[in-house]
């Protein structure tokens, strides 16, 4: 890899870690302006995931901890995965509202996405720590762990009950025999 190819993927690295370790945080420990843990427990459950607290627990964990490993370049892979699951999950969520952020759509979930699967499909690049400690890079490993996450995040995702904060249906009409 190139000098500027490098570079280029540490900014790219760093400004995706920043945005989810945010995110991370603000589930976590409430930084930030965020809710806490409480806060995102209720959106859990709001979204039908569950348990809602464990899903608030483990998305928090998930996005603080892939965020430090993305922005730093150790274990490149494994932060890959954790994000690229994550992110899966969201924008599957958002999907169906368009790209509108107005309308809680999935326009900067879907750029972060992109953001991680290409750092994980042409490694961290030379300023990162699996560099500097000499970690063997294998081409096909970022691909496995994009693959992974992406196949991570759809069953969580597949496991939430839609019936959960659904519009109300309108009752059935019963039709006469006649």
């Amino acid at each position: 890899m190139t000098h500027s190819a490098s570079t280029g993927i540490l900014v790219l690295r760093v400004v995706v870690a920043v945005v989810m370790f945010f995110h991370g945080t603000q589930k976590l420990f409430g930084w930030w302006g965020g809710n806490g843990l409480d806060g995102a427990e209720r959106f859990f459950a709001g979204q039908g995931f569950r348990p809602p607290r464990l899903m608030a627990v483990v998305a928090s964990l998930t996005e603080t901890g892939g965020a430090l490993l993305l922005g730093t370049g150790l274990a490149t892979e494994l932060g890959v995965v954790m994000l690229t699951g994550v992110l899966t999950n969201v924008v599957a969520l958002h999907l169906r509202n368009g790209l509108d952020h107005r309308k809680h759509g999935c326009e900067l979930e879907l750029s972060l996405l992109a953001g991680t699967i290409a750092v994980g499909l042409s490694t961290a690049g030379a300023w990162s720590l699996d560099h500097a400690l000499h970690v063997p890079t294998r081409p096909w490993l970022g691909a496995a762990a994009v693959g992974l996450g992406i196949v991570s995040g759809l069953c969580i995702v597949a496991t939430r009950d839609r019936s959960v904060g659904a519009p109300p249906q309108p009752p059935a009409v019963a039709r006469s025999g006649r």
